[in-house]
């Protein structure tokens, strides 16, 4: 697993992000995870969190990442849902890293939930909103 191992928060509560903890030799924080795709499931982000076009958003939520072994463009491959909605998937690094520690988490908890935020700006670069994924990240 490397040096870090990430968890998941199965919390929904309000985080900066990234919140340090120093009561021992590990250090624990929040890291914001960037999903890729997005472009591709506009019409599930949006009904997910219930925006229009050429609004503001940031709406938090839960999301659940999904490990795709028999996925045929990435054996890595970790889907992210949001109410049960594909929105997107990790980066081939981030799901490289990560896979092992999602799997782990999923067979601690029984499923793959974390934190998530959905924001996007009507005057921004682009119309389509953006998913960001919140894992707490233990480091020695």
């Amino acid at each position: 697993m490397g040096l870090l191992s990430r968890l998941f928060n199965t919390e929904p509560r309000r985080l900066p992000q990234t919140e340090t903890f120093e009561g021992s030799a590990r250090i624990t924080h929040e890291e914001r995870i960037d999903v890729v795709g997005e472009s591709n499931y506009q019409d599930a982000i949006r009904e997910a969190c219930g925006a229009g076009f050429n609004e503001d958003v940031l709406y938090e939520c839960m999301a659940e990442l999904i490990p795709e072994p028999s996925n045929p463009y990435d054996s890595n491959a970790v889907r992210v849902d949001i109410q049960g909605r594909c929105v997107g998937y990790l980066s081939r690094e981030d799901a490289a890293e990560l896979g092992q520690a999602i799997s782990e988490g999923i067979q601690r908890q029984g499923n793959g939930m974390c934190r998530a935020v959905i924001a996007g700006r009507k005057d921004g670069d682009t119309p389509n909103l953006g998913v960001f994924l919140h894992l707490k990240v233990d480091g020695h």
